[in-house]
């Protein structure tokens, strides 16, 4: 079985996505950044208090690097029309979420954060994950499985297209907290500057 992003979201309230996605006056290398929101809120105390946190989220993302560089944008706000801000807050639910990415990567972006937002949203909607990471429950699974898993859901998605980042649990387990997936364009990429740190095998947190 697998979830989108988009389904996930239904789940946790009404999406409505825009209807085209907003172009980028430049094609390049673009990474969606998903974090497993119950492993690092179990693994980084310090983010208890997040909203994504306290309400159960499953996964969140913390960004869309454009590939313009980074840290363009410190001490500007992203303008999020409130319409939009209810579709956004449904994937990056915490204010300082979305302002630290937008001035991390979108404000170096020719795009509007309003638009950043809407390429956030548009490449989150289309991409499906395996369900595991929405049952609620832990798993210890094989990286390779997973991946399998990533690629046969995305249609011309390959293995390099895709970044697992782990941390190291209590028990040294392996535990995924990252999923970078990386595009050129409209279409998935190589990833470039790759962690892969999570070994042959690692653990999903479900948060029980």
């Amino acid at each position: 079985m697998a979830i989108s992003i988009a389904a996930l979201l239904l789940l946790q309230g009404t999406l409505s996505l825009p209807a085209q996605a907003a172009n980028a006056s430049r094609t390049g290398q673009r990474v969606l950044m998903i974090e497993m929101t119950p492993a690092l809120c179990s693994l980084q105390p310090t983010r208890s208090r997040m909203r994504q946190c306290l309400e159960g989220y499953s996964l969140t993302v913390s960004g869309l690097d454009m590939g313009y560089g980074e840290r363009c944008g410190r001490g500007s706000e992203p303008r999020i029309t409130p319409l939009q801000l209810k579709v956004v807050n449904r994937i990056m639910p915490d204010t300082t979420v979305r302002t630290q990415a937008w001035q991390r990567y979108g404000a170096c972006s020719p795009l509007s954060s309003s638009n950043y937002f809407r390429q956030i949203i548009n490449y989150a909607g289309a991409l499906k994950l395996p369900n595991e990471l929405n049952t609620g429950n832990s798993y210890t699974v094989l990286k390779s499985r997973f991946i399998g898993q990533m690629t046969s859901l995305n249609n011309g998605m390959t293995p390099a297209n895709i970044d697992l980042i782990c941390q190291a649990g209590t028990q040294r387990q392996m535990i995924l907290t990252d999923v970078h997936v990386c595009y050129e364009g409209s279409k998935f990429g190589n990833c470039h500057n790759v962690v892969d740190n999570c070994g042959s095998k690692f653990v999903i947190s479900g948060g029980k």
